[in-house]
């Protein structure tokens, strides 16, 4: 048995999406778009604050329980990052 609405070819609604689902619609377009994965980026730009805490601490610009702190802020990132693989 069939509805009116599908006999005359009327799209049925579309359920909720969670948000979840938006964000990863989003980053799915995004990701599309720019031809990087997030994953990919984050690395790259932790890596690249990695190298820049490295420079400072050799300018000499950050004392050395500063440049402990970032880097450790850092490693936490990564994992956190590893562990939404």
């Amino acid at each position: 048995m069939t509805s009116i609405t599908t006999e005359m070819g009327m799209p049925s609604p579309k359920p909720e999406l969670s948000d979840f689902q938006l964000r990863r619609r989003r980053a799915a377009k995004l990701t599309h778009f720019f031809g990087v994965d997030y994953r990919e980026l984050i690395h790259d730009i932790l890596e690249s604050i990695e190298k820049g805490v490295d420079e400072e601490r050799k300018r000499g610009t950050l004392r050395p329980d500063e440049v402990e702190s970032l880097l450790h802020k850092l490693h936490d990132l990564r994992t956190r990052q590893d562990g939404f693989l």
